[in-house]
């Protein structure tokens, strides 16, 4: 992993994506995030609390995240709006496996969907560049079938 992307995340609200696409995966506590934070980054950084739990307070305020006690610690985990929110993230994130690719094109699909809502139509020399896709997909789906 690039040693400079966690200092991406420390411009504005960029830590706050980050927590969220990590809450995306399990709950999880504050430590739970700070050691998380500090592994991706190599070891490079690690946040501190004071940078950590105003996040989380500032995302349960916001109804993105609900704290739970379970065995004496506060852990955070996603609420159905976090998790819309997330999705809408994970398009800034990179891929970690195919469900993230999937999850990723769907919403790509959503924002075209809309696009077409509003524009019209899609540019002709996109439509062929999407229908190439489509066609590449189905040959990939048909051939992993049998």
């Amino acid at each position: 992993m690039d040693k400079v992307y966690p200092l991406f995340w420390a411009r504005k609200g960029g830590i706050r994506a980050l927590v969220l696409s990590m809450l995306k995966d399990r709950p999880m506590t504050g430590m739970d995030v700070i050691r998380e934070i500090e592994r991706l980054s190599l070891g490079y950084w690690r946040p501190s609390p004071g940078t950590i739990y105003p996040i989380l307070k500032l995302l349960e305020e916001e109804r993105l995240v609900r704290r739970r006690g379970a065995g004496g610690r506060k852990v955070y985990e996603l609420t159905e709006e976090g998790r819309r929110t997330v999705r809408l993230y994970s398009l800034f994130l990179p891929a970690k496996d195919v469900d993230d690719i999937v999850t990723q094109m769907e919403a790509y699909v959503n924002y075209l969907q809309d696009y077409v809502k509003e524009v019209g139509e899609v540019p002709p020399e996109l439509k062929d560049r999407l229908k190439k896709l489509t066609g590449e997909l189905k040959e990939l789906l048909e051939g992993s079938d049998g």
